[in-house]
């Protein structure tokens, strides 16, 4: 798999399965559920299949036939929650511009905000030595997607430095965002502070790979922020996204 496709979790290995029954969809949400608010309560760490079955009220056996193994259940329910909540961002900019991008950050931080724990437990996973590479991927993968729709756009313009590679741009800037995310979490970046924090030092880390007028745009966009702080951001729906 390549870092420009966004992975497919499937179910039963690799095998997809169709969940046409109101009755199945219906379950496997309550176990995903579950499986969120365990992690958010205890840590991955403690998460057990048995625990999960008896709180979504399904056989330990059902878990298993649905997702093989418990890092695929894990990683089926981060990856589905972040899929949900970003499809329901009222973006006022197109895909593909800075400016979209930037709104998915600002929405997606606002968020985080109230799953404080949540973010606390998936993101030092991220960060561990050990994780499971189907875990790991769930939490990359969707970042790398929306963050690899500005950065081929601005390569097509032809307004990336020439010894820029965009496999490694984007990859590097998921890092550094998530990095950021971890330290809000943490406890290391106030919350009222971690937005413009954020967004400022990714702009900043990206400026040195941009030429032409994308590098202007940025320029400019960090020197706003500067000035006017979380006002600057273009995210004009942003009161909306946050209530989604």
């Amino acid at each position: 798999m390549t870092t420009k496709d966004k992975p497919v979790l499937k179910d039963v290995g690799d095998r997809p399965q169709t969940y046409s029954s109101p009755a199945i969809i219906e379950r496997r949400k309550r176990i995903l559920e579950e499986t969120r608010k365990v992690i958010a309560e205890q840590g991955i760490a403690a998460l057990s299949m048995n625990e999960i079955g008896q709180r979504a009220g399904v056989a330990k056996r059902t878990l298993y036939n649905a997702f093989q193994t418990r890092e695929r259940m894990i990683a089926s329910a981060i990856q589905e929650y972040f899929d949900e909540y970003v499809g329901k961002i009222p973006y006022s900019s197109a895909p593909g511009t800075m400016q979209h991008n930037l709104e998915r950050m600002v929405s997606v931080v606002q968020r985080n905000r109230k799953i404080r724990n949540y973010i606390k437990a998936i993101m030092a996973l991220y960060f561990s030595s050990d994780v499971d590479h189907d875990i790991w991927t769930a939490m990359h993968s969707p970042a790398i997607h929306h963050n690899r729709q500005w950065i081929e756009v601005l390569e097509a313009k032809k307004q990336l430095q020439p010894w820029v590679e965009v496999d490694k741009l984007v990859d590097d800037l998921v890092r550094f965002e998530y990095a950021t995310i971890n330290d809000w979490a943490q406890g290391r970046i106030p919350d009222d502070d971690v937005i413009v924090r954020l967004v400022s030092s990714y702009l900043i880390c990206v400026l040195g790979a941009l030429k032409g007028n994308a590098r202007k745009e940025v320029e400019t966009l960090i020197k706003d922020i500067a000035e006017r702080g979380i006002d600057a951001l273009p995210a004009p729906q942003r009161s909306k996204a946050i209530a989604a």
